[in-house]
């Protein structure tokens, strides 16, 4: 009996430390180093500006033709809320991820189990260490990754309950988490009494969603799913990048497996590959932030148990699990250099745009956040991720259609980037596609500023 209160004390101990140790972690590098916001983020800043201000969540006030350029409803809603207590998006969303990240350090060090072998202890360290670095970045950038995380961790939590209303939050989150829905409607006997309160429960989500689309926008399908989402290209690179996921989620995979909780396991598997091979975009990138929730599944895991079974050929794959989490850190860090730059290239470039806009000016831009957020004027997002018509003119290359519309929004500048300062020479193939689209060789060049990584913008008079 002793000797059991010894080992819980130890375990209650060590536990304390961590929580303290990681906790502290994370609050410093917050305070130290938290203006990493991506431009994708000041895009979601405008719509909950728009929607506290105006009671309309949009990208810009004109009526013509909404559609939604981001895709968590309810990460914007919370924004749109602190904007009307007249907190700022740019300053509310790091003190929402400051708490909601000290909950999750908090879950993870309770969950470890430190009254077993010494291999355990150092994976649960290790994990730990690594979730907290992730964690950081990821309540940086300014997105919904750590609501996300949270409101999965919760869902699984009560996954087995018939009342589970985290489940209504899913698709508000992020609209793909759905899948989780539907799993956890087919965990019940089918047709029974909890199948269809489970059902009821799901399609409450579904339905403020729907609800939402049809009361605001013209266009139903969330815009980022249609200019990120593409079919499978297999390639050796991609599916080494697979394998490199399924590696460190395959202490979850595993032990979900042996304990039989195959509809809380499938939708981890199919949200890994789907977010390898079929979603692709700049800000995707920008610390793995789509994979970053389902790491609320390591908030159940214990490697103690993990082991009991085949315990060799467990250590390994634990070992492999660690060592490809920090193999991530370096991507990481490069990642968080390159917002750097970025945000060095914006200062020099848009934000000394934005100091000769005027509420007049209707202009086009393809970096599509921080002009429409600090700038007086109407902003457009010429690539299309907030307007329906740009980018479905764009995705068919229609020239016809895209001029014409650009035409009758009377957009007077429009910004591209160009990879030389002597002659226009477009970054990408869609601004190519806008430059010969609109003729702009024979339009005026009202500025010419440096970007980042050799890079300029070219600011056009349109009209």
């Amino acid at each position: 009996m002793t000797d059991f209160s010894v080992s819980h004390n130890k375990d209650i101990l060590w536990k304390r430390i961590l929580i303290a140790f990681f906790g502290l972690a994370f609050i410093i590098l917050l305070i130290v180093k938290h203006d990493l916001v991506i431009d994708d983020s000041f895009i979601t800043f405008q719509y909950s500006k728009n929607f506290a201000e105006h009671f309309k969540p949009w990208y810009n006030l004109d009526p013509q033709y909404q559609g939604n350029g981001q895709t968590s409803l309810l990460w914007m809603w919370i924004l749109a809320l602190f904007a009307f207590l007249q907190i700022k998006p740019e300053d509310s969303f790091i003190i929402i991820n400051l708490f909601l990240g000290l909950f999750l350090i908090y879950k993870l060090v309770n969950n470890f189990d430190f009254k077993g072998n010494i291999f355990s202890k150092i994976f649960n360290i290790s994990v730990g260490i690594f979730f907290t670095i992730w964690l950081y970045l990821n309540a940086t950038h300014g997105l919904e990754s750590v609501l996300a995380i949270v409101i999965l961790y919760q869902f699984l939590a009560n996954f087995d309950s018939d009342k589970n209303y985290y489940s209504i939050l899913l698709p508000l989150v992020r609209p793909e988490f759905a899948l989780f829905q539907v799993f956890y409607v087919l965990n019940s006997k089918l047709f029974s009494k909890d199948f269809f309160k489970k059902v009821c429960i799901s399609a409450i989500g579904i339905l403020i969603f729907v609800g939402f689309y049809l009361a605001f926008f013209d266009f139903y399908i969330p815009l980022p799913f249609i200019l990120k989402s593409h079919l499978t290209v297999f390639s050796f690179a991609i599916v080494k990048v697979f394998i490199g996921y399924l590696i460190i989620f395959a202490p979850v995979l595993i032990q979900f497996f042996e304990e039989k909780k195959y509809f809380k396991l499938l939708p981890l598997f199919i949200l890994i590959y789907y977010y390898t091979f079929h979603v692709s975009s700049y800000s995707s990138s920008i610390y793995i932030r789509y994979f970053f929730p389902l790491m609320a599944y390591f908030l159940f895991f214990n490697a103690e148990k993990f082991q009991e079974k085949w315990s060799l050929i467990k250590k390994i794959i634990l070992i492999a699990s660690v060592l490809r989490m920090f193999d991530l850190c370096t991507n990481f860090y490069e990642s968080m250099k390159g917002v750097e730059i970025v945000k060095e290239g914006f200062d020099s470039s848009y934000k000394e745009w934005t100091k000769h806009l005027t509420k007049k000016d209707k202009v086009s831009i393809i970096d599509a956040g921080y002009v429409a957020y600090f700038s007086p004027s109407m902003t457009y997002d010429g690539y299309g991720l907030n307007d329906a018509k740009f980018l479905l003119a764009l995705k068919s290359w229609n020239a016809n259609a895209y001029k014409e519309y650009f035409n009758k929004k009377g957009i007077n500048q429009i910004a591209l980037a160009s990879t030389s300062d002597k002659e226009f020479v477009a970054r990408s193939p869609s601004e190519a596609f806008i430059y010969h689209t609109l003729d702009l060789k024979k339009r005026e060049i009202l500025y010419i500023y440096p970007m980042d990584q050799g890079f300029y913008l070219y600011i056009y008079k349109t009209r």
